[in-house]
């Protein structure tokens, strides 16, 4: 009832949810491992004081932060393998209601690719540039080259 005033809320909720699945997924032995490397990529690009934008920008250091965090969530939910998301515990999917059946399907045992997983390791390859390309020592080696572009 409460949400229904203060929508954020329900936002907030759902980003528990997500965050929760998302550590599960990172801990979860079927989750690939390009996978959790990008996570721990962003997690670091979260605390590195290397940024796209400076963080001493107050207001558009903070928001670059939220956009590369939203999006690596984003990204992490739709690449995340659905036997990981399934297997979530039981209070971590409160929202989703529990069925079961007495019928059981076999287990297959086929293995399903992502065609995001390019896009991830691109997305990823462009956080390390970007991050070793803001380094002061990067661009002082740039600055000495600059005649030469």
């Amino acid at each position: 009832m409460i949400t229904r005033f203060f929508p954020i809320l329900t936002k907030l909720k759902a980003l528990k949810n997500h965050g929760r699945m998302l550590w599960h997924a990172f801990r979860h032995a079927d989750t690939p491992k390009w996978i959790k490397g990008f996570m721990l990529a962003v997690v670091l690009y979260l605390f590195s004081p290397i940024d796209l934008i400076p963080d001493f920008l107050v207001l558009f250091g903070i928001t670059d932060d939220l956009v590369v965090i939203s999006a690596a969530m984003w990204f992490l939910g739709k690449v995340v393998p659905e036997k990981v998301k399934n297997s979530l515990p039981v209070e971590a999917t409160e929202t989703k209601p529990a069925t079961k059946s007495n019928t059981q399907a076999a287990p297959t045992n086929t293995v399903k690719t992502s065609p995001l997983k390019p896009f991830g390791i691109v997305l990823l390859v462009g956080l390390l540039i970007a991050a070793l390309a803001s380094h002061p020592w990067v661009q002082a080696q740039f600055q000495s080259i600059g005649a030469f572009f």
